[in-house]
């Protein structure tokens, strides 16, 4: 996509909105019995982006989002944990998709994006609260993040389709 000044601003805002909005519909998911566990739904924008946009665009978009989201649905601690997992998610999904090209899928990039999300978020747990114990839920949280995963990179591919004929954009899968 070239970058057009208004129109790319206007793009990334949208994108920022959805996710925002994505992000407040989960708020009403029932909670998943593990602390913090979520599905993911904001995710699938950042998925969107870093495969239509780019990465500087999908981590714009992640920071953006999770420190609004912070502030709007939950609290200024849960933006550490939030801005920690976005991060690191992003960049082992920017890697991977890097480094295997065609040969790795939607979802299983998706899923160690979820993974990953949740390592990092863990790790900041664990220095925040001093109680390095908290690594006993990460089986759990792996457990959690698969078919989070998997629901994330599938809606992400189905509505990748959608933008292929709304946006003049390379979309790399």
């Amino acid at each position: 996509m070239k970058r057009k000044g208004a129109r790319h601003i206007t793009l990334l805002a949208m994108l920022i909105t959805i996710s925002l909005m994505l992000s407040y519909v989960e708020t009403f998911i029932p909670a998943i019995p593990i602390p913090g566990a979520k599905i993911g739904l904001p995710n699938v924008v950042t998925l969107i982006a870093l495969f239509t946009l780019g990465f500087w665009e999908a981590l714009s978009i992640t920071v953006i989002r999770t420190t609004i989201s912070a502030f709007l649905f939950s609290s200024v601690v849960s933006l550490f944990y939030a801005i920690a997992g976005g991060i690191v998610s992003l960049l082992v999904m920017f890697a991977l998709k890097k480094l295997f090209e065609e040969k790795i899928s939607f979802q299983a990039i998706s899923i160690t994006g979820a993974i990953m999300h949740n390592i990092a978020q863990l790790g900041v747990a664990m220095i925040i609260l001093e109680t390095p114990g908290l690594v006993s839920y990460l089986p759990w949280l792996i457990i959690i993040a698969i078919p989070a995963g998997i629901v994330v990179g599938m809606a992400a591919k189905y509505l990748l389709k959608y933008f292929k004929s709304t946006l003049i954009v390379k979309v790399d899968k």
